[in-house]
């Protein structure tokens, strides 16, 4: 089975993690609390962010619904795509939807499903023995965690930091398929904003999935920023992050939303981890080593670059990320024909432009903005295109 998901960066998942540690200090400069009418306490924004914090993730089980409308061109059909492939998760994460149900008893025991109308993929670990299944390939894929592979994915105190591709972990290959699927992880990504630059407060309560929750906003004071706020829903009893939704500055529905449909904090039936491979499933044994094997043993990922093509102008909500030696050619060939059909619909709503800076091309998003220069520089921001353009001719972002 060569596309074990073991073996494949882009199809690792992640667990249920919590929030890792914030500073929040001087970044809460109007402390509101929640409106006297609420069933909650009164809780100040810097006691909201002091509990996310310090939060312990305590068992549960609950349905996780994601949506997206960034207001992208029209994007190619991906119905030839695997429910786990890259292209199935770029386009859920861009637009339309997606469904998971989580299990979570501890760090050595939890189960994770991804849903669409046709297929399901499990990744289920209960204690040594981990699984991933996929519906629509029939095949399933087993591990038995040694000591030395269990070790490098034992969570931390706030989630599982050793594991690769998440925050604290030693992986390079960025964000496991799923991981934007769990509220807590999106709800880190808020936190990290948190500056001078940030206005946060608590506007009252909210009802998620059945739970008494506070809203939590975090406003740009940036008004280059094409973010208008993030709210966070946060559980009135154990602090755990129930929703977030990320609005563009004109406001309206949510240009990214990731919440749970429901949820209940209690310990999973243990039959929930007891997995066994439908009749007829193809079954792979993976040896641990294979996972463990020092980096200079294991060929290079493909398009890998040099981090010092990395660079970022500007700080806080403004800043515009610059990636030099970008190949678009090189970068095609590296992708599936679902791949490429999405890539090329995405490239098909850049238009031309040129300046001072040089010709290339750019796309503007409700949350963000791209350019692309002919002379391999990329930039990205969630600023309008005009901030791009004038980071292009800073000195940081020179070639």
């Amino acid at each position: 089975m060569p596309n074990s998901v073991f073996r494949r960066p882009v199809a690792r998942w992640a667990v249920p993690a919590t929030v890792a540690t914030a500073v929040v200090g001087a970044a809460v400069a109007v402390p509101l609390i929640a409106g006297a009418d609420s069933e909650l306490p009164d809780r100040t924004a810097a006691e909201l962010l002091v509990d996310l914090a310090s939060i312990d993730l305590e068992p549960f089980a609950g349905t996780v619904v994601q949506s997206a409308e960034f207001g992208l061109p029209e994007l190619a059909p991906v119905s030839g795509a695997e429910a786990d492939s890259f292209a199935a998760a770029a386009m859920s994460l861009l637009r339309g939807s997606s469904t998971a149900r989580i299990w979570y008893t501890d760090g050595d025991t939890y189960r994770l499903a991804l849903q669409d109308e046709l297929a399901e993929s499990d990744l289920v670990r209960d204690g040594e023995d981990l699984w991933f299944w996929s519906s629509a390939h029939n095949t399933a894929s087993h591990l038995t965690l040694d000591e030395e592979t269990a070790a490098e994915i034992e969570p931390g105190t706030h989630g599982p930091s050793g594991l690769p591709g998440l925050p604290g972990g030693d992986g390079e290959e960025g964000l496991p398929e799923g991981a934007t699927s769990v509220p807590t992880a999106a709800a880190a990504f808020a936190l990290q904003a948190i500056a001078p630059s940030t206005q946060v407060d608590v506007d009252g309560t909210a009802t998620v999935a059945g739970r008494a929750a506070y809203e939590l906003v975090v406003r740009p004071r940036d008004e280059q920023s094409l973010i208008g706020s993030i709210r966070l829903a946060i559980d009135g009893e154990n602090s755990m992050p129930l929703r977030v939704q990320i609005f563009d500055r004109d406001g309206g529905d949510p240009a990214f939303e990731v919440g749970f449909t429901s949820v209940t904090f209690s310990e999973p039936e243990a039959s929930v981890y007891d997995f066994s491979p439908p009749p007829g499933t193809e079954t792979e044994e993976i040896d641990p080593s294979e996972l463990t094997a020092p980096k200079e043993q294991l060929p290079p990922p493909a398009g890998e670059f040099d981090p010092n093509a990395v660079s970022v102008v500007g700080g806080g909500w403004s800043s515009v990320a610059v990636l030099r030696g970008v190949d678009v050619d090189e970068v095609m060939t590296s992708l599936d024909a679902d791949a490429v059909a999405l890539a090329e619909s995405m490239l098909s709503g850049f238009e031309d432009v040129s300046g001072a800076y040089g010709t290339g091309q750019a796309l503007t998003t409700d949350l963000c903005s791209v350019l692309l220069l002919d002379d391999g520089r990329l930039l990205v921001g969630a600023v309008p295109l005009e901030v791009l353009e004038e980071a292009a001719m800073d000195p940081a972002a020179a070639l």
